[in-house]
């Protein structure tokens, strides 16, 4: 890569980090102006539109690269050698973490506004995120920790909708012990582990 285009690359993650830090302040993107994220970047607001074309493209682009440097993440996690129990442990407090710091929420927001960045999330999930979760699963059944006489289909409705009930619960209830109850809840229920 050239001077130049090096420039051009340093410039343009500049622009997108600043996007990140007025979206971690603002939480609507529609109201994080070009102004806004030029002075932030220390560039001028042609230079974005030169770049990005719009500030919707520009958002667009910079949600999904964060997107997939999570799901990025997710995936190194879950290659590495952990009980399944930990696997979702991580995942809960990812996802509360992700709600928690309003993040989750930019996100789906950002879904409803643009068609584009909502069909780009949803093939994600279905090309990188769902075969993880499966590949996730198989193993642990393999290894014994959930049954095996117990169908990919019927797993992935159970995750999804712990999924779906750690959504509706307020940030300000989620705590370090609330995640392990959770943990403990998904695999043991209300009566608990018995040995």
């Amino acid at each position: 890569m050239n001077g130049f285009a090096r420039r051009t690359e340093q410039k343009k993650q500049a622009v997108k980090q600043a996007v990140l830090e007025l979206l971690q302040k603002i939480r609507d993107p529609r109201e994080v102006t070009i102004q806004e994220i030029a002075r932030q970047a220390h560039v001028s607001p042609v230079t974005i539109y030169n770049y990005f074309g719009s500030k919707e493209h520009l958002i667009r682009e910079t949600l999904l690269d964060d997107v997939v440097r999570q799901v990025d993440e997710y995936e190194a996690f879950l290659k590495q050698a952990r009980s399944f129990e930990e696997k979702v442990k991580h995942t809960i407090f990812q996802e509360v973490k992700l709600f928690k710091e309003g993040w989750a929420d930019v996100i789906l927001r950002w879904m409803q506004e643009d068609e584009e960045f909502r069909r780009s999330i949803e093939l994600l999930n279905e090309t990188r995120v769902l075969p993880l979760v499966v590949d996730m699963i198989r193993e642990a059944q393999k290894k014994g920790e959930v049954d095996p006489r117990l169908s990919i289909e019927a797993l992935l409705l159970y995750l999804n909708g712990w999924r779906e009930l750690s959504e509706k619960i307020p940030a300000s209830l989620y705590n370090e012990r609330l995640v392990e109850d959770m943990v403990r809840l998904f695999f043991y229920g209300v009566k608990g582990e018995t040995r």
